[in-house]
């Protein structure tokens, strides 16, 4: 991945390499022919001399272009800022003031201080923004569909259309979610969220499915579609593998899709034991008691995998029925430290009174001293 200024960078560089080997190979070549006696010592001197001469040359090109280079950014960077801040002043003062901007086409500056005005502002305002984008014809959708655009313009792009929020600009995302690389991918999948509406939804959770992203990354587009991502999220849960469906029961929870929890629930009996876990945690975040799935929860209290066990009982707490409680209160006595804490807060949530009992006289000293704990904290 090559960044701007680079590339001069790199010529150089290598031009410099290149002259120092040319120096050490003449010197190389003539003090073994003179060692020998195949050359006379004004040879010797000669070699010397020219490799001096070339590694002065080449150590001050490098030492100028360096100096220069810093010189030439922070004054561009300073001319940047400066063209920044006047028309983010001019389009503050348009929004506000109702006077017109100046129309285009707008330079590079004016197109960032719209871009940050859309993230800050929401509404009528936003709208205006919008529009003011589309007429301004941005480049981003071009360098997208340029052949040989470089990798950083490209990511550049994808995040200047994130921030630009406009819809129509999805059909030149989504190609992006079977790139192979997967930085383009990732950053295609997160400005595709931003991007896409009611039309577009079923097109992105289609791209998506196909997109191979891992699961962190596919959980990080759920949550930035926020309230539009329940099309994407029943996409997932009927058609996607094991990484989608993970993202969409963690996404169930998170975002609080309430009308998806019956086909949360489903998932209490998988095999997968880590779905069965992103779906115990969903229906926990929901607040929403898992009636008639207790026989799943009580053979989960019971695996041998902790984390299973830890997310049963903080969920049995919601039940509220006496199977819960005793249930529970045996939780008490599991050697994990954790599933211990999780069946005391399953017990604040029923019942306190009955917490209050396990401090006091549960057989397990351990059981007892979280029970008081959880107390403690509650009070």
């Amino acid at each position: 991945m090559w960044r701007r200024g680079e590339r001069l960078y790199a010529l150089l560089v290598a031009l410099v390499v290149l002259l120092e080997a040319l120096a050490l190979g003449g010197l190389a070549v003539a003090f073994s022919g003179r060692l020998f006696n195949l050359f006379a010592y004004p040879v010797v001197y000669r070699a010397v001399f020219q490799a001096l001469v070339l590694t002065g040359l080449a150590l001050s090109g490098l030492s100028a272009y360096i100096l220069l280079y810093h010189a030439y950014t922070a004054r561009k960077e300073l001319l940047e800022r400066r063209a920044y801040e006047e028309w983010l002043t001019r389009f503050t003062q348009a929004l506000f003031g109702g006077e017109p901007p100046p129309p285009p086409p707008w330079p590079r500056a004016a197109l960032e201080a719209l871009l940050n005005l859309r993230e800050m502002l929401k509404g009528e305002f936003s709208d205006r923004i919008a529009a003011w984008l589309r007429q301004a014809r941005p480049p981003w959708p071009r360098v997208l569909r340029a052949r040989y655009a470089s990798r950083p313009l490209r990511l550049e792009a994808l995040d200047a259309l994130a921030q630009a929020r406009l819809p129509e600009t999805l059909e030149v995302i989504l190609p992006y979610l079977a790139h192979p690389d997967p930085v383009l991918r990732l950053a295609a999948a997160r400005a595709g969220a931003r991007v896409a509406q009611e039309e577009g939804l079923v097109p992105l959770a289609e791209a998506l499915l196909q997109a191979g992203l891992p699961r962190g990354a596919l959980l990080e587009v759920l949550l930035l579609l926020e309230e539009r991502a329940t099309p994407v999220v029943e996409a997932f849960l009927a058609r996607g593998g094991r990484e989608e469906v993970w993202a969409a029961l963690e996404a169930v929870g998170r975002l609080k899709l309430l009308p998806l929890v019956e086909r949360v629930l489903a998932f209490l009996d998988h095999a997968d034991p880590e779905l069965k876990a992103a779906a115990m945690r969903a229906l926990y975040r929901l607040r929403y008691p898992p009636q008639g799935y207790e026989g799943s929860l009580l053979a989960a209290l019971k695996d041998e995998r902790e984390f299973l066990r830890a997310h049963a009982a903080r969920l049995m707490g919601l039940l509220g029925n006496p199977l819960a409680q005793k249930a529970l209160w045996r939780a008490l006595s599991d050697p994990s430290f954790y599933v211990r804490r999780a069946a005391a807060e399953g017990l604040w949530l029923m019942d306190q009174g009955l917490l209050a009992r396990a401090a006091e006289s549960h057989p397990d000293p351990f059981g007892r001293a979280m029970a008081g704990q959880v107390l403690r904290e509650g009070a």
